[in-house]
């Protein structure tokens, strides 16, 4: 989608240069796959902005007043990230002409139809996002070819540090970090003097407070864990080792380091609070304790910015000659960036629209077949199946068969109908065809199915508090005290309820005299949990 060969500044280095109508068809199709998976970029929004689900002005007042701290907030800025890595090499993407590749319509399809299964019946929203950064990777090779996509992998790639990491596995790499971060803090403690211990994630300290010995616990919660730290600044590592040029190694070992870093950060950010925590407690929590956790971004940034320095010193290399001239493209090249300077003819987009979208239902229909066979009771209740099933999959394969042939004609034809040498009809059809049949056809699968895929807040029906203080035989004794914000935050919700009831008709401490009541009431939350 490049077109007029012009001069780069006064050196007079060619360039394939975007028109104008490259940039509407671009767009066009942008819009076209934003709209395809528009459901799972709005859970992600709300995710990183920390608002429920819906409420678009809580959302971006959180966002513009810069009061998003959560595990996932630095996804707000990972596309930012990409698109300025795509204009600082603009220079770079404009010195090669774009081409079509055909293998990327392959993963463009694989792409989409693995969202449509991790939609249902795979249910798994780390998956959607993963399989949309294929589908994203696919159509951009599929049209501008392998040269463009060695600047434009890292781009698309790097949008996977913004995907959210399931639930499941979220919980067991924090819950390894918060044993790394209080046994490591221990240490540190230890060796400052501090009398310290450690049980699991709890450090027990032992110390002077008011004139007498007192022995409190700091618990490492899942907060505290590093790993929000971790996924941040993994992605601000990312980020600068690629936004400098530099090495591929040198990459590489700033790749590797930034975890190690983030690790080693996040112990020293426990032990402050620990530290903290024995000379005033007050100190280790609330406002303060979160500009702790802020703070140790700069010597984290610091450290990653001292190992570029290092990898850059440590290699020297003599500066070569410039070349005596301004380098000219090669005639292919130039020939190549003429061919694309006009638009394609319409008739040979309009048939790739019809191959595309005709080939995108086709693999639809065969995608539900085959999830018929594999899942039956995931389509129309297990009603459909047996020897329908199977010959009607065989009758769509040879579709596909046809349209495959009938496609591989029509480029086939337009190359040898065209007289500027354009061959690009087909394919910017093929792609619009494909992204607008499979937005239609996913919305039109989900209304019919009723799927629910953005969930909306339920406001309770009653309060919890007028739960009954008697219960039969079980009395409350004592209402447990209200949680500080940190607990609210780590509990998820303000609308709890938890007592503490004893059985009258048993002996005092008795066993299983004593019932500990928690009720929490959870809604609006963005996820799919």
């Amino acid at each position: 989608m490049s077109g007029n060969v012009t001069s780069l500044g006064s050196e007079g280095l060619h360039r394939a240069q975007l028109p104008r109508w490259g940039l509407w068809w671009a767009a066009g199709l942008g819009v076209l796959f934003a709209l395809l998976h528009r459901n799972f970029l709005y859970r992600m929004f709300f995710i990183a902005a920390e608002a429920p689900t819906g409420r678009w002005g809580e959302a971006l007042r959180q966002v513009l007043t810069l009061k998003v701290s959560g595990d996932w907030s630095h996804a707000l800025v990972v596309p930012a990230i990409s698109a300025y890595f795509i204009y600082k090499n603009r220079d770079r993407l404009a010195t090669v002409p774009s081409r079509v590749y055909w293998p990327g319509l392959a993963l463009l399809f694989l792409g989409l139809f693995s969202f449509a299964w991790w939609i249902y019946p795979g249910r798994n929203d780390m998956f959607q996002g993963y399989s949309m950064i294929l589908g994203l990777f696919g159509l951009v090779l599929f049209l501008q070819g392998p040269a463009r996509m060695r600047v434009l992998w890292f781009p698309i790639l790097y949008l996977a540090l913004g995907v959210k990491i399931s639930d499941r596995l979220w919980e067991q790499i924090a819950w390894r970090l918060q044993l790394i971060a209080a046994n490591a803090a221990t240490i540190v403690m230890q060796v400052l003097g501090y009398d310290a211990s450690v049980e699991g994630s709890t450090i027990k300290l032992t110390f002077m407070r008011d004139g007498r010995w007192v022995s409190e616990a700091l618990n490492v919660a899942e907060a505290c864990s590093g790993l929000r730290m971790l996924m941040a600044f993994v992605a601000l590592g990312a980020a600068i080792a690629y936004l400098v040029d530099r090495p591929w190694w040198h990459r590489l070992v700033m790749l590797v380091l930034t975890v190690p870093i983030a690790v080693a950060i996040n112990v020293g950010r426990v032990s402050t609070l620990g530290v903290l925590f024995v000379m005033n407690r007050e100190l280790a929590r609330g406002d303060f304790h979160v500009f702790i956790g802020m703070l140790m971004l700069l010597p984290a940034a610091g450290l990653f910015l001292l190992v570029g320095w290092v990898l850059d010193h440590l290699v020297t290399h003599e500066p070569e000659d410039p070349p005596a001239g301004p380098p000219s493209p090669p005639p292919a090249m130039q020939q190549a960036w003429s061919a694309e300077r006009e638009f394609p003819d319409r008739r040979w987009v309009l048939r790739g629209l019809l191959f595309g979208g005709g080939m995108t239902a086709l693999i639809g229909l065969q995608f539900g077949l085959l999830l018929a066979i594999l899942r039956p009771d995931a389509v129309l209740g297990g009603r459909v199946g047996g020897a329908p099933v199977w010959a009607l999959s065989a009758m769509t394969l040879a579709g596909l068969g046809a349209g495959g042939w009938f496609l591989g004609r029509s480029v086939v034809g337009e190359r040898a109908a065209s007289t500027k040498g354009s061959t690009r009809g087909v394919p910017m059809g093929v792609a619009l065809g494909v992204l607008i049949v499979a937005t239609l056809g996913l919305n039109g699968v989900v209304q019919a199915t009723r799927v629910v895929l953005i969930k909306q807040p339920v406001p309770m029906r009653e309060p919890l508090w007028p739960l009954p203080k008697q219960l039969g035989n079980w009395t409350m004794v004592r209402e447990d005290p209200r949680l500080s914000r940190e607990e609210l935050e780590a509990l998820g919700t303000e609308q709890y309820l938890s007592r503490i009831y004893r059985d009258l008709s048993m002996p005092e401490n008795a066993p299983g005299s004593i019932l500990r009541l928690h009720v929490a009431y959870y809604t609006g939350t963005p996820d799919t949990v």
